[in-house]
């Protein structure tokens, strides 16, 4: 095993409760880490500044709100390290719990209290066996799946480690500032493409329910998705060379949105229909120029068939159970 030197690792632990604090702070200390700093408030702000290499994070405190964080960390294009390594604690691993760490983006689950050694393990995971990170439209952390689904694959990445980067002495601040960037850059590429299939999807979904009148009101919830989903992709792609059109086609997709928002309890003109999916289709091809328009289109219509079939077979499961008993 190749030897490992924490002296210039840095590690945040959040924490509501001292004790838990305290031990944990006491748990990364004995694994060799030296610098720790304990945080309870003003979160984002001070990880932004700091920038650790390790963050432990409890998720059980609603004070702390702790899965809120762990998005920030990992979604949000103001996080100067969405690759940073993160354990998430917790004192009652119950399987709706366990599911929520599975889906927030958190490399390891960690059960309070925590011994040196359980700490001193999850590090060592952290640093010889990371998985490697993936993107979709709503996720972005390291890779869950336990086997390639079918048809395309999604790419992932081996994503900057400054942990294993400082522990085994191959620390150098300008390669890894040039590496992160272009992590970040790959990042913003993935999840803005990941974001304009979102958004085809729900156009696609939407479609039938937006033509009645009024309008069905899952239709145009789902519309109104796609304004966050925009101005994600607008942020995702200010440092990205792109089709010179994609702001304006976003922003005519933005308009769009607005338009089926007041005709809510109206009628929505087939002639905005068809423009929102002919606009998404669109920033589909612009974000994507290297695929096939028809494949792509070919995915959005299968993905969103398969949704309605399995929606279909929950409301008759529905139907069914609130039948009287004969």
């Amino acid at each position: 095993m190749t030897e490992r030197n924490f002296s210039l690792v840095e590690a945040a632990v959040i924490e509501s409760n001292l004790g838990a604090m305290r031990s944990m702070r006491d748990a990364l200390t004995q694994a060799g880490i030296r610098k720790v700093h304990p945080y309870q408030t003003g979160v984002t702000e001070a990880l932004a500044a700091l920038q650790p290499d390790l963050i432990v994070v409890d998720v059980d405190s609603p004070e702390i709100d702790g899965f809120k964080l762990i998005r920030w960390l990992r979604t949000d294009p103001a996080c100067p390290n969405p690759f940073v390594c993160i354990l998430a604690t917790s004192w009652q691993p119950t399987e709706p719990l366990l599911h929520k760490v599975h889906n927030s983006g958190a490399d390891l689950l960690l059960v309070k209290p925590a011994s040196p050694k359980q700490m001193t393990e999850r590090i060592h995971t952290l640093l010889d066996n990371r998985k490697r990170f993936n993107v979709s439209a709503d996720y972005i952390g390291p890779d869950r799946r336990k086997n390639p689904r079918e048809g395309p694959q999604v790419p992932t990445l081996d994503a900057p480690n400054t942990l294993r980067l400082k522990a085994i002495g191959h620390w150098d601040r300008l390669t890894v500032r040039d590496d992160l960037a272009k992590a970040i850059a790959w990042l913003n590429e993935q999840k803005a493409q990941r974001d304009a299939f979102q958004i085809a999807f729900y156009v696609e979904v939407a479609k039938p329910g937006l033509a009645k009148a009024p309008p069905e009101r899952m239709a145009s919830d789902l519309i109104l998705k796609i304004s966050v989903l925009i101005e994600d992709v607008l942020k995702r792609t200010e440092s990205l060379e792109t089709d010179p059109g994609l702001d304006t086609t976003c922003r005519a997709i933005l308009a769009l949105v607005e338009r089926v928002r007041r005709r809510a309890e109206g009628k929505i003109a087939e002639t905005d229909i068809g423009e929102l999916q002919a606009l998404s289709a669109s920033l589909m091809r612009m974000l994507n120029p290297g695929r096939l328009p028809e494949s792509m289109s070919g995915e959005v219509a299968e993905a969103a068939a398969a949704y309605q079939k399995r929606l279909d077979q929950i409301l008759a499961a529905r139907a069914e159970a609130a039948k009287p008993a004969p």
